[in-house]
């Protein structure tokens, strides 16, 4: 999937929505220049909510929690589920080029193939842990939700967003997220509090992992901040996209 190195970037932006604008903005970047492909990882130092592309806010979303605690709603360009980001929410952001094969095989193989990639390096920390990818984008730990994934693509790059909840307070995801329009079967109707858990592994930890598993050795690519700063005026932080569902 990704034989060569890619860049890397460690930049987070002051907001969630800037940072849900500045996942956009590189996707399309790299697609325009037909560029090697990035790594991304960030993490959020305030709680939101954030919406798949096409989830219905009603279905998922507590809004009357999320008024009274000042608790954003957003929604992002990729597909997937509804999920709340915050300290202790480890993200990555993984640019990737698409290959003929992976046109051919199609968003749900690719997805299993990076998924798959990712639970390889896992097992190497945690030999003895039973971590699965289950339903179509989830990845577990002794039965249990630990991450979180969606895709978008475009003509040649594929955007792969994806959370590890390492030291989440999850006690604050029944406040905000409602049970979800659409569930796996292997959860069985357990709520989040029974569904969900923390990986057990440091922030640091699960960066390094992530850069060699990704090889991301190379300099961070130009940001493409000016349209980040228009995604966010036009897009990102407006009812109409935030809420259209």
């Amino acid at each position: 999937m990704l034989d060569s190195s890619c860049h890397f970037s460690e930049t987070t932006l002051p907001t969630p929505a800037e940072n849900l604008a500045l996942d956009e903005g590189l996707l399309y970047q790299i697609n325009e220049q037909n560029s090697v492909g990035c790594l991304r990882l960030w993490e959020v130092d305030q709680h939101a909510v954030v919406l798949g592309s096409s989830n219905q806010v009603a279905a998922n979303v507590n809004l009357a929690h999320c008024k009274q605690d000042q608790i954003p709603v957003l929604r992002r360009c990729t597909g997937g589920g509804t999920v709340l980001l915050g300290p202790g929410c480890f993200i990555f952001s993984l640019f990737l080029r698409i290959t003929a094969d992976q046109h051919l095989a199609g968003i749900e193989a690719t997805t299993r193939e990076i998924l798959n990639r990712i639970i390889a390096s896992l097992r190497q920390d945690k030999p003895n842990a039973r971590i699965e990818l289950q339903g179509i984008s989830d990845l577990t730990i002794e039965g249990r939700k630990f991450s979180g994934n969606s895709q978008r693509w475009l003509t040649t790059t594929l955007l792969h967003h994806g959370t590890i909840l390492y030291d989440f307070d999850l006690d604050r995801i029944p406040r905000y997220l409602t049970s979800p329009e659409r569930e796996p079967e292997y959860r069985s109707h357990r709520d989040h509090l029974e569904f969900v858990t923390n990986y057990p592994m440091k922030q640091p930890e699960l960066a390094q992992l992530f850069t060699d598993t990704w090889n991301a050795s190379q300099p961070e690519p130009d940001l493409p901040l000016e349209r980040v700063k228009e995604l966010v005026t036009e897009k990102y932080t407006t009812e109409k996209w935030n809420l259209r569902r």
